[in-house]
């Protein structure tokens, strides 16, 4: 009935497994856990997940070499046994004792259900971590009342369950490279497949925050993944970013706000490092580098 995939690298994900076996054999249904590592390079965490290989219902692999966040899915699905697949994170946790069962009394009811995501309520001990808390917090968990609204364009990876054959008849984009935006593409497909999608409150706790440095080196990548997407399909109704980037180009001030961009960057940079960020100041850094990636490729 149920494959639950889980792609992971450089992350011990023994609890996150060990949860979902109680709760899966709790639902008396048919299922399996599929793990791939991503040749991962934390030989720590490598035998902490090793202990899975001893789990019944688990299949664990490590890949020789790594395949990217795309392809490693897109393997997972196509080795999964059932027709249902949740795809889940590596770097969460589960915090409710219904997160199965509430999956599994609407899976023959849509093609699509996205749980969500949350994050812990007390901010990280860790001050170079509270951009990614902050910023998650805010922008990324979201209820499924809001999210119902633009039921395509709130989509994540992170936390869904597909039918097997709308996934194989999809799949994610293998270009797309590193990390952002490969789920707004997925979630374009299926709204021109007009596959049915449903929202509901079932959030993974995500718990791999990044220091601030790498998030906005992270963030940096997802850009350029978003301008490559933007060139083949316009996003410019459903990305803000770049409505708000539509709206300067329309009135001829891209470039004005592209110089004062590059005096201000460094001040930017700044605050977004600090112990308290301004996720406002973190909205114009991006239109920012976008607006720098639209003239180096002019």
């Amino acid at each position: 009935m149920l494959s639950v995939l889980i792609p992971v690298f450089n992350f011990d994900v023994t609890v996150l497994v060990n949860e979902l076996l109680t709760q899966c054999n709790k639902e008396n249904i048919p299922f399996e856990i599929r793990v791939s590592d991503d040749a991962s390079s934390n030989s720590q965490l490598l035998a902490s997940n090793d202990k899975l290989e001893n789990l019944p219902s688990v299949v664990y692999k490590k890949l020789p070499q790594n395949l990217g966040r795309s392809a490693i899915r897109n393997l997972l699905a196509s080795e999964a046994k059932y027709a249902s697949l949740l795809f889940l994170d590596c770097d969460s946790i589960i915090q409710q004792k219904s997160f199965i069962s509430a999956y599994i009394k609407h899976l023959n009811k849509v093609d699509v259900i996205c749980g969500g995501r949350d994050y812990e309520k007390k901010p990280p001990t860790d001050n170079k971590k509270y951009l990614r808390w902050f910023y998650g917090i805010n922008r990324e968990q979201i209820n499924a009342q809001q999210r119902e609204r633009k039921p395509y364009h709130s989509f994540m990876t992170n936390n869904f369950v597909i039918k097997k054959e709308i996934y194989q008849s999809i799949k994610l984009d293998e270009s797309i490279k590193g990390y952002g935006h490969e789920d707004t593409l997925f979630g374009i497909e299926l709204e021109n497949k007009k596959a049915s999608i449903l929202h509901i409150d079932n959030p993974l706790t995500h718990i791999g925050l990044e220091d601030a440095a790498e998030f906005l080196k992270k963030s940096e990548q997802g850009l350029k993944n978003l301008f490559l997407i933007n060139k083949k399909h316009d996003l410019s109704q459903k990305v803000k970013l770049l409505k708000y980037y539509k709206i300067l180009a329309n009135t001829g001030m891209q470039h004005a706000f592209l110089n004062w961009f590059k005096k201000k960057k460094s001040d930017l940079l700044n605050n977004l490092l600090s112990e308290r960020p301004s996720l406002g100041k973190f909205d114009v850094y991006k239109l920012g580098i976008y607006c720098e990636l639209i003239a180096e490729n002019r």
